[in-house]
């Protein structure tokens, strides 16, 4: 009996070995399948990064795209302004010898700004007939502030005639 004993131990031996590497299986499974969803967790959060970033980073060139545009249109558009800026006071500077201007050239002087031009008309002729002020503009320039100003107080009759005599101020001064 002995033997019969001892394959009945054996055997039951065998079995709560396989029981327990069946629950061992079972339990390593589980860890296995936590393990897996906590991996694919991990790479879904991954995947939705990665995902923000290579949005973030098409937003950012895009962003960056339209700057460049907006920086190159503003590049134009003050080399434009810049040429029509010369443009004007080169025409500031010739309009008394253009056909249409309609005084004389030689009554005319230039003084920039506030107000372009002053026709002393008829100072060539020796006799002054009247004064004009005169602002040229071209294109679509409009009057500042200051030249409308100007214009008022002409048009307001607030002009006055005034004599400085510089010796005497410089005697003051000593």
């Amino acid at each position: 009996m002995s033997i019969v004993v001892f394959f009945g131990v054996l055997i039951l031996i065998l079995i709560v070995a396989i029981i327990i590497l069946y629950l061992d299986i079972r339990s390593l499974q589980r860890k296995l399948a936590a393990k897996e969803a906590e991996i694919q967790t991990t790479l879904q959060n991954a995947t939705r990064t990665v995902n923000e970033a290579i949005a973030m980073r098409e937003e950012a060139q895009k962003l960056k795209e339209d700057l460049e545009k907006r920086i190159e249109e503003a590049r134009r558009e003050s080399v434009q302004k810049s040429r029509e800026v010369v443009a004007g006071k080169v025409s500031e500077q010739l309009a008394p010898f253009f056909p249409n201007f309609k005084y004389n050239p030689k009554d005319v002087r230039f003084i920039g700004t506030p107000i372009d031009l002053i026709v002393f008309n008829g100072l060539d002729s020796g006799h002054i007939d009247s004064i004009v002020f005169i602002e040229i503009k071209t294109g679509n320039a409009r009057m500042t502030d200051r030249e409308k100003s100007v214009m008022d107080a002409i048009n307001a009759s607030r002009v006055s005639f005034e004599i400085l005599r510089i010796d005497s101020a410089i005697d003051q001064v000593e």
